[in-house]
């Protein structure tokens, strides 16, 4: 839990008492979970001993959910009700949506390059994309249950989930959309880094770029076994 940036655990709660909706808090902190487990605005949670990564830590998140809609959402990101409400609302009317976000990519994928990154200001409509950024996104519970769309744990603990539910989605028959919102910030946190920062993952210290390349690998050779 860093208190020191602008936008963190305790400001997006606080922007949450403006949205309706159950809040569900995944900790893979002790410092954040003994902090924050009796929030008056988070109604469930799990707290994790060790960081158990991105990927997993989605899966609960959506396994814990009731709701027909659910929304991730980074610690360090601030967001008004009308970008969720707009969010949701395409979500709900694009009829191949199971994905929706502010942010997403056009990929190369087998040659692990983004073609066209849309983010705000740069498109007017509901846009399909190959997938969606990480840091503030919809899913359409439904239809991603029905086709058994689940975030791949080999990723752990970053980098690539992106890329590999994109190519999922797409297999399903269904789609990613960017959707024109403007009322949310967001403060790149290691996605955003360029030097190579370490991570405490699962009690044991790695790094940015060692998990890049290592996710990166994975990617492919799931995806394109015969370029690998």
């Amino acid at each position: 839990m860093d208190e020191d940036r602008k936008y963190n655990i305790i400001s997006l709660l606080n922007d949450l008492n403006d949205i309706p909706g159950e809040a569900i808090c995944i900790f893979n902190s002790k410092e954040a979970f003994e902090a924050l487990k009796e929030h008056k605005r988070i109604d469930k949670f799990t707290y994790n001993n060790v960081n158990i990564g991105v990927s997993r830590s989605w899966n609960a998140g959506i396994n814990m959910s009731e709701g027909d809609s659910i929304f991730i959402l980074n610690a360090d990101l601030h967001i008004e009700k009308n970008a969720v409400d707009q969010l949701e609302h395409f979500l709900l009317h694009l009829p191949d949506a199971v994905l929706v976000g502010p942010e997403g990519t056009i990929n190369d994928y087998a040659n692990l390059e983004i073609i066209e990154y849309y983010r705000r200001g740069t498109f007017n409509q509901p846009t399909r994309t190959h997938d969606i950024s990480g840091f503030f996104f919809a899913i359409h519970k439904q239809r991603f249950l029905d086709n058994k769309l689940l975030f791949d744990a080999r990723y752990s603990p970053c980098f690539m989930e992106e890329w590999d539910m994109g190519m999922q989605v797409l297999n399903a028959g269904l789609a990613c959309y960017v959707i024109p919102v403007d009322e949310y910030e967001h403060e790149w946190g290691i996605s955003g880094a360029q030097e190579n920062v370490p991570i405490n993952y699962m009690g044991r210290i790695v790094y940015r770029q060692d998990i890049l390349q290592s996710n990166q690998r994975k990617f492919l050779e799931k995806w394109f076994p015969l370029n690998k």
